[in-house]
């Protein structure tokens, strides 16, 4: 076990392009590159991968004390749920260099809630340490579009996760007057060639989708998940971005399942029914009979009527996605007409109906909400 450990560290270590981001450590040198790489991939919210970093790097030198606050560091704030507080108690703070500890420093003050005084322990900091490349940049901030350019000026070396901002910020047209792609894309370039980390292909297919171009968006999701497929924080919006590629066949599948849905529950047919509709989720539906709102079940797919159906269509059917193509919402009419058993009289079928549709997980598509209502001068189905 202890050669296959060595022998992992050796291969990760082989395979480092570290971008320096501490001038001054107490870190033998391996797992000091180590270390860097795994600030670089935290840098560039690869946070999963930068804890592998910080781990492999404890595990070359147990005196890389500045490694927990790269684990530290990706571990959520939150007072009543987070682990960052913890983590930094368990720091020695006496095997920290000057940089490191002022580092760590502003790491406490992100657990203090609004008692924090991270300006001023920011500005201290970067007045004592103006040459670290990770002082300064903790220090930028969200939405600091010049920060993050000129960061990338300062620090060359070490601005693949600042030109990924800078891509943003093009996109965005923060740069100028409107947005410029091209310069956009150019940004990203830029950052994959100083780290080729999976989260610039994200950030590329985002801009992509924002051009309204969601092949490429696909064609780069898919590359940042191929990283590491299991579990991919890609994975969402891979799918997302497929599903808008194929945005009209989507459509006519939806139409089509509700058909058949709707079909399955006309006949009674509990096997074809059970094909649309989730185990784990509730059918909420409404009648056009306008009772209360109830749970169906597959007790009222089989149950007697007192009527049958003669003819039973649906009609001038749309399907409208929400913006993550996570939900469907098909509006649509339905014509027909029905026979009381008892009575034999016959009633036209007249109503204007919606339903939900939502994602599952392994990717079918299934009806969780509809509702029906008759038509103006319309009838519905009986009430009972």
């Amino acid at each position: 076990m202890k050669n296959i450990i060595y022998t992992t560290i050796l291969f990760v270590s082989l395979s480092l392009n570290s971008q320096n981001w501490i001038n001054d450590s107490n870190c033998d040198s391996q797992s000091y590159e180590i270390l860097n790489e795994a600030i670089t991939h935290l840098t560039n919210l690869e946070q999963l991968t930068a804890f592998g970093m910080a781990k492999a790097a404890q595990m070359t030198d147990s005196g890389c004390e500045c490694a927990k606050l790269v684990i530290a560091a990706t571990s959520t704030t939150n007072p009543n749920l987070g682990s960052r507080k913890a983590k930094l108690e368990a720091v020695n703070v006496q095997l920290l260099s000057p940089e490191e500890k002022a580092w760590y420093d502003l790491l406490i003050e992100t657990t203090k809630g609004e008692e924090n005084s991270w300006t001023d322990v920011y500005a201290n900091a970067v007045e004592k340490f103006s040459d670290s490349p990770l002082i300064n940049w903790v220090g930028i901030g969200g939405g600091n579009w010049e920060g993050y350019m000129s960061f990338s000026k300062k620090f060359p070396d070490n601005a693949s996760a600042a030109f990924n901002m800078v891509a943003y910020g093009y996109a965005y047209g923060q740069y100028g007057d409107s947005p410029d792609f091209e310069a956009a894309y150019d940004a990203i370039s830029k950052s994959r060639a100083l780290h080729n980390g999976p989260n610039a292909l994200d950030s590329k297919a985002e801009i992509a989708a924002m051009e309204g171009d969601y092949q490429k968006a696909f064609n780069n999701q898919f590359k940042a998940r191929d990283f590491a497929f299991f579990a991919s924080p890609y994975d969402a919006k891979l799918r997302t971005y497929w599903r808008t590629v194929n945005k009209d066949d989507l459509s006519n599948y939806l139409k089509d399942a509700q058909s058949k849905l709707q079909e399955a529950i006309t006949l009674g047919n509990l096997e074809e029914y059970k094909k649309y509709v989730a185990e784990d989720i509730d059918l909420v539906t409404g009648d056009s009979n306008l009772g209360e709102f109830y749970v169906y079940s597959d007790d009222d797919v089989t149950r007697e009527r007192n009527f049958t159906w003669d003819s039973f269509d649906l009609k001038d059917m749309e399907v409208h996605f929400m913006p993550d193509m996570t939900m469907a919402v098909i509006t649509f009419y339905a014509i027909g007409s029905y026979t009381f058993t008892d009575s034999k009289e016959n009633v036209k079928y007249s109503t204007r109906a919606s339903s939900v549709w939502v994602a599952a997980d392994d990717g079918s598509w299934k009806s969780v909400h509809s509702n029906w209502a008759p038509m103006k001068d319309g009838t519905g189905i009986p009430g009972e």
